[in-house]
């Protein structure tokens, strides 16, 4: 079937079965127009939007929480780590495969479903990553580097404004951001081949099958329910950091998503037109041949890029760890104290010029953490704002919505910071925390929204089941958390 109009409107084409929407209801918003399903693209020119979320994993459990674990408890933790990412796989394809087939995200979806998650939403994104975390923390790095000289409340205050500098004056911001991101990315995997070639040796990479093993479906003894939940939320994404994949879909120009436009800076861009809410194919023979060839591109770029690169990161740092600091011969806390003596180890060991990478390394990776929290923040928040409240509006574009976002995030940081909340490894902690929560309910909002899609391209049986699993697992390690802490408070 052709159309002589490329945006023909849904009730133009009769019908349920032509369109990739299905049984997807318009509910309040605009009813999904109709366009051509783009030619799939080859996957090289895909690979983007996982790097970015496993980005956000490395600043946080690849780098400092699994390896802190495996000082005190060997390598039998890491089970947890291919679990979390593995179900962020298919929580990632599944946010995905909605945007893949609609050309809107998913958290547009849910409001399809009922308009009251649009606050919520926003809510459940603002208030987990609004602690500045990931930047106290590079603030920190910066300061051992710098043989301890150097305020860490200022250098986080500095370094969240260059972020909202670097955001809001990107002519178009997503490719900003994943060139950043793939320099980090590819920086730590040079860091990770030098110390696979010159510092772990055989003996940990020995060990570790033995240790997986071992502890396998256990939660390690001794430490904090907090500590490990941060571990497992914030290997590879967490929270709503993997809604995000919709928002860089779109900008990537994956499927259905080509005809949305892009987020430019008001500043130094040229918005763009087109409408934040979405566009369905009509299903036809060729139309389903290129939607097979997408759908399978988006798993095979998720995969690679997001869960093999994140589950590389982590064991090697865990490795790492292992070498350096044998269990039981640290006894400091789970937090930048501990990654400042790992890096004295490695100059004593291997010589400073080594340490002087490894906590470089460290440093821009939690920082360009913050930049992709904060970007991943402003997107979702303006993506609600832009379709729900201001869809008519002729000034608050997407794009101007997104800039102030930014800066709304970056002030809320300086606040937290000026209040004195400056502990890094306990706002990464509340943040893991209230994510859990999230996840649980997109989880299953997926399910429900996803199920509604044709049957070409809605969610099959064994990917239902996984999702159903990731409902689970992450209500569990909720619950897990809340009852420990009780006890902990009622112990003391």
């Amino acid at each position: 079937m052709t159309l002589q109009d490329p945006h023909t409107t849904l009730g133009q084409i009769d019908g349920e079965a032509a369109g990739s929407g299905g049984r997807l209801r318009p509910g309040r918003l605009p009813a999904l127009r109709k366009a051509e399903l783009p030619k799939p693209e080859k996957l090289r020119k895909m690979i983007g939007p996982g790097v970015i979320l496993v980005a956000v994993g490395i600043g946080s459990g690849e780098y400092i929480s699994h390896p802190y674990i495996t000082s005190q408890v060997g390598l039998t933790f890491l089970w947890a780590a291919a679990l979390g990412l593995g179900l962020q796989y298919f929580i990632n394809t599944e946010v995905a495969r909605y945007t893949l087939a609609t050309g809107e995200t998913a958290v547009t979806g849910f409001i399809r479903l009922w308009r009251g998650w649009a606050p919520l939403f926003i809510l459940m994104t603002v208030i987990p990553f609004a602690w500045p975390g990931w930047m106290t923390s590079a603030a920190t790095m910066v300061t051992f580097t710098a043989g301890g000289q150097g305020n860490v409340q200022w250098i986080s205050v500095a370094g969240l404004v260059l972020i909202g500098l670097v955001l809001t004056l990107s002519p178009i911001v997503y490719k900003t951001v994943e060139k950043l991101e793939f320099f980090k990315v590819i920086a730590i995997l040079v860091f990770a081949v030098v110390i696979i070639l010159f510092v772990i040796g055989w003996e940990p990479w020995a060990a570790l099958p033995g240790a997986t093993i071992e502890g396998a479906g256990r939660m390690p003894e001794g430490l904090s329910a907090a500590f490990l939940v941060t571990a497992m939320v914030f290997a590879g994404g967490g929270g709503a950091v993997n809604l995000t994949v919709s928002n860089y879909i779109r900008d990537k120009g994956w499927g259905m998503g080509a005809h949305a436009p892009r987020i430019v800076s008001p500043i130094t861009g040229q918005e763009e037109a087109g409408s934040s809410t979405g566009t369905q194919f009509v299903v036809t023979p060729q139309s389903e041949g290129y939607w097979k060839t997408w759908w399978k591109n988006a798993r095979r770029e998720q995969f690679w890029s997001f869960f093999v690169v994140g589950f590389f990161t982590i064991t090697i740092f865990s490795l790492l760890a292992f070498k350096l600091m044998p269990v039981g011969t640290y006894d400091g806390k789970g937090d930048l104290s501990f990654i400042q003596m790992q890096g004295s180890i490695l100059g004593a060991q291997f010589g400073g010029v080594l340490q002087t990478f490894y906590l470089l390394i460290g440093t821009v990776a939690l920082m360009f953490a913050n930049l992709a929290v904060v970007d991943l923040v402003a997107r979702l928040v303006a993506d609600v704002l832009a379709v729900n409240y201001l869809r008519e509006h002729k000034f608050w574009t997407e794009a101007k919505i997104y800039s102030t976002c930014v800066w709304i995030m970056v002030g809320l940081g300086v606040i937290i910071l000026s209040a004195g909340i400056s502990q890094p490894i306990t706002l990464l902690a509340m943040a893991a925390i209230l994510n859990c929560l999230v996840m649980v309910v997109y989880c299953a909002l997926l399910i429900q929204l996803n199920r509604r899609l044709h049957s070409v391209v809605r969610i099959t049986r064994p990917r239902i089941a996984a999702m159903v699993v990731a409902v689970l697992f992450y209500a569990g390690v909720a619950i897990f958390t809340v009852v420990t802490q009780l006890q902990t408070l009622a112990a003391a």
